[in-house]
């Protein structure tokens, strides 16, 4: 089973905010372990789904290892879905021009084709705006 964890600085407000968290996951009976680094300089809270209760928003040296969703009134932390396997028909002219795609990048690095995709879209854009070019 897949588990999130939310790593905070060990502040007084945030050790305040993770007992809010902790309060939350005893009343919706829901498995949460927290815990602290080797320093304990942060705080680890680690469980198969985050509950956060509104509060302000979390400090942007949080760590989450997860995705954030907005659930009612709070926001849940839930493990990172994982890729989707789809069966796709596609025609035969479509199937050629993402062959010939795909050889024309196979022989390039990927800073070669991203460098020759925004030249592209610069001239092509040029070509459709050419007085926003000139501007200085």
């Amino acid at each position: 089973m897949s588990h999130v964890s939310l790593t905070l600085p060990n502040t007084t407000e945030l050790q305040a905010f993770c007992r809010a968290i902790r309060d939350c996951h005893r009343e919706r009976e829901q498995p949460l372990a927290i815990r602290f680094s080797e320093q304990a300089t942060h705080i680890v809270l680690e469980g198969p789904v985050i509950l956060l209760p509104m509060h302000p928003p979390l400090p942007k040296e949080a760590k989450i290892v997860g995705t954030v969703k907005q659930v009612d009134n709070r926001h849940e932390i839930h493990p990172q879905e994982k890729g989707k396997t789809i069966n796709l028909h596609l025609d035969s002219e479509l199937v050629a021009e993402l062959e010939q795609i795909r050889r024309h990048v196979a022989r390039k690095t990927q800073h070669e084709v991203i460098l020759e995709m925004f030249v592209r879209g610069l001239r092509s854009f040029q070509q459709e705006h050419p007085e926003e070019g000139k501007k200085p």
